[in-house]
């Protein structure tokens, strides 16, 4: 996965670049979708700071905007946003999959057994 990671109006420190590629490794490793890349931008206004987060899957593309005061509060609620997106996602792709042929048979025997009674 290839994750770039800017800052706007301010540098990113090597305690923000772990603490990031940390964050997102954990986000990706409970996920069972293919994540190609990551992209956090952070922005900086007087005393505010605003975090944009986008991960790129195969044909998905999920993104989370935060604004704040406390730059790594708005990293760890993009991330919950995504995470969340994420879950969404997984659970939607695994609910089109259709019922194996096994179960469906085991099914129907069970209402046949049970209909007898």
């Amino acid at each position: 996965m290839n994750i770039s990671i800017i800052g706007r109006q301010f540098a990113i420190t090597q305690a923000i670049y772990g603490y990031v590629t940390e964050q997102l490794q954990s986000l990706v490793s409970a996920t069972p979708l293919k994540i190609t890349s990551a992209t956090v931008v952070f922005g900086r206004e007087k005393n505010r700071f605003s975090t944009t987060l986008v991960l790129r899957c195969k044909y998905h593309t999920l993104k989370a905007e935060i604004e704040g005061f406390d730059l790594y509060r708005t990293l760890d609620t993009a991330i919950d946003k995504v995470g969340h997106q994420l879950y969404v996602l997984t659970d939607r792709v695994r609910d089109h999959r259709g019922v194996a042929l096994r179960e469906l048979e085991r099914s129907y025997a069970e209402a046949a057994v049970g209909g007898d009674d």
